[in-house]
């Protein structure tokens, strides 16, 4: 086993606030999408030009985890497809409830999968056992 020393802690503590920053953007991705579906009435301009932005910003950081955490990061898929298929608040509003249900596990997976891997990261760090 290796030595645990201060690098190593630095960069379990990066890998952290980088899964718990995405989670931010996220979580915050997801409330925009719940009151978004079966909406009556449109969104406005401005929410919809943010929650783009949020989803150009998911998409790289998404990518970046994927690429940054490797092992650590168990069952994860890009999800370009899941950003793709919600193109944009105002389209949300009259989606079909069963792929409302489809998308919403997607979100769900995803958000599993990083809290695995924040846990795992948590461990090794409370643990001081240097990732593999």
């Amino acid at each position: 086993m290796a030595s645990w020393n201060q690098k190593e802690q630095e960069e379990i503590e990066f890998r952290i606030a980088a899964i718990k920053k995405f989670l931010e953007l996220w979580y915050r991705y997801d409330e925009l999408f719940q009151t978004a579906f079966g909406r009556e009435t449109r969104v406005e301009s401005k929410v919809e030009e943010d929650f783009l932005n949020l989803k150009s910003q998911l998409a790289k950081r998404h990518q970046y985890l994927l690429e940054y955490l490797g092992r650590e990061y168990k069952g994860a898929d890009p999800i370009t497809e899941y950003l793709g298929d919600t193109v944009t608040l105002n389209g949300m509003r009259q989606i079909h409830q069963d792929f409302y249900k489809k998308l919403c596990g997607s979100w769900h997976k995803t958000t599993l999968n990083l809290n695995a891997a924040l846990g795992y990261l948590q461990s090794r760090l409370e643990e001081q056992v240097p990732l593999e």
